[in-house]
């Protein structure tokens, strides 16, 4: 199905340049919101040294099926206006919320079947934005039901225990300056600071960091997310790689018992929904990333999404998922030690 896209402005708190991307324009189509991770990428999932295409891919995934897309610049990036230093979670969610509403005015949208898809810290802005916005269902790759702190430990855990599997003169340095009890009292030390003042950026170890946006990461714990993703009573589904070293695949874990939700933790799946093909070493990862995003979305994953997205555009289980045959997925939960089976591919 041909991609027809079209470049906006969507006008709010701060004016985001986005990218809207649609089948064709008759009738009435269902729509997904594509809100992405931390950092300055583009819209595309782009920046200087760094092409992945992750959310142009994503787009052109959904458009296959049916959909039409909107994906935009964060605030003060790219074609966006605002200021990204001194932007805070809530700035992150009033700006989606922009995007939402915008697309469900489209005339060749139907407003009541608008999804909402995040990415890494994507799915904290999409699970707090079901709070404000209705809309028809969530997909929450690479994140769900963690939150910042929790991300930030895991990451902490996983280098320092490959810091203690590395040998030889890079294994020592490791060791020195990256163990997780030094990285998590680097962290504690930011916490602190960002959490005793009122001000949007602070210097911390002479970096200029937004002390609002930790600030209102750190006034969510993983509970939180996991009551609001209990209490949204429409169709969940999260996707977190047993290979994904931002967020913990285990996490899933929390809402396996939730009637609405389908959680898939697709083996060897990394951060950017590849099956990984290395170590996957924490200190190679850009690497690996920009290696592996020239490679299709796995094929898995990708039907599970085709599979839950049917429910909203009404196709079944054809296209994409013709093309990339993969076990069914339908399940609410995934499967852990000493847990019954749950659904883990």
């Amino acid at each position: 199905m041909a991609t027809n896209e079209e470049e906006v402005i969507v006008a709010g708190p701060a004016s985001l340049g986005a990218t809207v991307a649609y089948p064709s324009k008759e009738g009435r189509r269902p729509a997904i919101v594509i809100i992405m991770g931390t950092g300055k990428l583009d819209r595309d999932g782009n920046g200087p040294g760094s092409r992945m295409n992750i959310y142009r891919d994503l787009s052109d995934l959904f458009v296959e099926e049916g959909f039409v897309t909107i994906r935009y610049d964060k605030r003060g990036t790219h074609r966006s206006s605002g200021d990204f230093n001194s932007a805070g979670l809530s700035d992150l969610v009033d700006d989606a919320v922009s995007v939402t509403e915008y697309v469900k005015s489209l005339p060749y949208v139907d407003a009541g079947r608008v999804v909402v898809c995040g990415h890494s810290e994507g799915t904290m802005v999409a699970t707090l934005l079901s709070e404000r916005e209705d809309v028809a269902g969530l997909m929450l790759l690479g994140g769900a039901v963690t939150c910042m702190k929790d991300a930030l430990r895991y990451q902490s855990r996983l280098m320092g225990e490959q810091s203690e599997e590395r040998k030889g003169i890079t294994g020592a340095l490791l060791r020195r300056t990256a163990s997780q009890e030094k990285t998590d009292a680097r962290q504690d030390e930011l916490f602190e600071r960002c959490l005793s003042t009122d001000e949007d950026t602070i210097r911390f170890q002479g970096v200029r960091i937004c002390a609002k946006w930790m600030r209102e990461h750190l006034s969510y714990s993983s509970e939180d997310y996991a009551g609001m993703l209990r209490g949204f009573g429409k169709p969940i589904l999260a996707i977190t790689g047993t290979a994904d070293l931002s967020a913990d695949f285990r996490s899933l874990d929390s809402i396996k018992d939730v009637p609405t939700a389908t959680c898939y933790a697709p083996e060897g799946v990394n951060h950017i929904l590849r099956e990984i093909d290395d170590d996957n070493s924490m200190t190679k990862v850009k690497k690996q990333y920009l290696r592996l995003s020239a490679r299709p979305i796995h094929p898995g994953t990708r039907q599970a999404m085709v599979e839950w997205l049917s429910q909203f555009s009404g196709r079944g289980h054809r296209g994409a998922a013709d093309r990339f045959p993969a076990p069914h997925v339908k399940t609410t939960g995934i499967a852990l030690p000493g847990t019954p089976p749950c659904r883990r591919g």
